[in-house]
């Protein structure tokens, strides 16, 4: 899977704000796992967050070089992960994409707002006896319990989805624009460019084919 942003603009927090963003130096489940449940509320309807693991931050800025991931330790995280996974409420599933810079390796853990949200979490996934399940938001930078009012209004939420979020059933792949969708990614610098280019030249071609 690509990352839908370029990850230098990710890093310099360009195109997207900054509160939706997140750098870890290191990999501390309980943490992030509070931040995947935050995201996926999205409470202030963003659309979601990003957290970058191997990436050191001072004064909300990126450290650069970056701390990076041992190579050796990746598919550890990518397996711990589907196990973390199932102590969100209900279930829900971040997108994992690694990217290298400066030489080194780094994760991307990419929380779009989720669908059936609320979700809740307990506050150490490490824990085998921690069965306290709570509700968290973002506030500024930081991912917090919500309070009780907070609850309600996430639980009202899931009844009154905004319009852009709300799926539509009748839908279909035509309806979307190849050029309108290469020219949002090669605006955002995003690899997916080049597969939308690729597979509207193959559409093209089929058509071409068909016609004569």
């Amino acid at each position: 899977m690509d990352l839908e942003f370029n990850i230098k603009d990710l890093l310099n927090k360009n195109n997207i704000e900054s509160d939706r963003i997140e750098f870890k130096k290191g990999w501390n489940p309980d943490d992030i796992y509070r931040s995947i449940c935050a995201f996926a509320n999205d409470f202030d309807n963003l659309g979601g967050g990003y957290i970058v693991v191997g990436v050191e931050e001072k004064n909300g800025v990126a450290v650069r070089p970056v701390s990076g991931i041992p190579l050796d330790t990746l598919d550890k995280i990518q397996k711990e992960m589907v196990g973390f996974n199932r102590k969100i409420q209900p279930n829900y599933f971040a997108k994992l994409i690694t990217e290298k810079v400066d030489g080194k390796n780094i994760i991307v853990i990419w929380v779009p707002a989720g669908v059936q949200r609320p979700y809740k979490t307990v506050e150490h996934v490490t824990s085998k006896h921690d069965n306290n399940y709570k509700y968290f938001v973002r506030y500024g930078t930081s991912s917090i319990v919500a309070t009780p009012e907070q609850e309600k209004e996430l639980l009202a939420m899931s009844a009154h989805e905004p319009f852009d979020v709300q799926g539509n059933p009748k839908a279909t792949i035509d309806d979307i624009s190849p050029l309108l969708l290469e020219a949002h990614l090669k605006e955002t610098g995003s690899k997916l460019a080049k597969q939308v280019a690729k597979t509207d030249g193959t559409s093209r071609r089929t058509a071409r084919k068909a016609a004569h």
